[in-house]
């Protein structure tokens, strides 16, 4: 998880506007949304509190975790759900807070709820994309096109002024 964070900033390439796209048509939100590509942690900072944030990719997200917990639950039991969930939890918080700190102070950010905010959204990503392959999922899932960008170094933002931000 070395890499994580390292790309925040620079430009998206054409791989990662496909993930990007290939989420959100996962997901259900296919009206042809631009994918914008945030320029700095400060930026990053104004997308995530813009008071025109889309909640539509939030919802969709916690609605295919809701389907896929009960899926994994169904298959697996409750007991190995749980502690397959806190191990996932624990060994990725740590690795993905040291990723975002340290990129974070090479750019000059030293916004510590911002870094934690990108900590926690890496390890929310890398919780949903185990969750969608311990349920089943094929590596098609939108779960797994959404930790593929941050695995690629970026931290998706979520839906804001009408487009798909990218950090």
């Amino acid at each position: 998880m070395s890499g994580w964070f390292r790309s925040v900033g620079e430009p998206l390439g054409e791989h990662e506007r496909s993930r990007a796209q290939s989420y959100l048509r996962g997901l259900g939100i296919d009206d042809g949304l631009a994918i914008e590509s945030v320029p700095d942690w400060e930026s990053a900072n104004a997308s995530i509190q813009a008071p025109d944030w889309d909640r539509r990719w939030w919802d969709a997200e916690q609605r295919e975790r809701s389907r896929l917990s009960a899926e994994a639950r169904g298959t697996c039991g409750e007991t190995h759900f749980l502690r397959w969930l806190t191990s996932c939890m624990e060994r990725s918080m740590e690795a993905v807070y040291e990723a975002a700190l340290a990129e974070a102070g090479r750019r000059g950010c030293s916004d510590a709820s911002l870094i934690r905010a990108a900590a926690g959204a890496a390890s929310e990503a890398l919780h949903l994309s185990e969750l969608a392959r311990l349920a089943g999922q094929s590596r098609e899932h939108p779960f797994e096109a959404k930790q593929s960008l941050f695995a690629a170094g970026h931290w998706p933002l979520g839906i804001v002024s009408g487009s798909y931000r990218i950090f």
